[in-house]
């Protein structure tokens, strides 16, 4: 079952100590792959790194709503692949994600923390790919 409190913890204390974790979320999969760069020019840095941070604070505060996530991963899902999103992309979005999460929370990153947002990406991914 998913921790949606240590979810919306982790997340609201990454948001509140670190206003470049989504610049520095791209920076990190941009440097991992830099093929996914190209699939990013339909929006400027800055609209990019809000979306971000937008999409993945409603995912989380709605990770408990099975109809409102099942509506919003399916369009998220269908924009994605009109992008070119390939499914081996969504484990490299989960890598820089999770890592850049535990750099921002630093001490307070935990391996329950680890697991719990593992748990919950690998979730999510599956309801996108389905």
């Amino acid at each position: 079952m998913i921790d949606t409190r240590l979810l919306r913890t982790t997340l609201e204390l990454t948001l509140a100590r670190d206003d470049t974790f989504p610049r520095r979320f791209y920076d990190r999969l941009f440097a991992a792959h830099p093929e996914v760069k190209a699939l990013f020019h339909r929006s400027t840095p800055g609209a990019l790194n809000k979306m971000f941070a937008q999409k993945l604070s409603a995912i989380v505060d709605h990770i408990d709503d099975p109809k409102w996530l099942g509506q919003e991963l399916s369009t998220l899902a269908a924009n994605h692949t009109g992008y070119g999103v390939t499914p081996e992309m969504y484990a490299w979005v989960g890598e820089a994600l999770i890592a850049t999460l535990a750099e921002a929370c630093g001490d307070e990153w935990s391996a329950e923390a680890e697991r719990g947002w593992g748990e919950a990406y690998a979730s999510i991914v599956r309801a996108i790919l389905g």
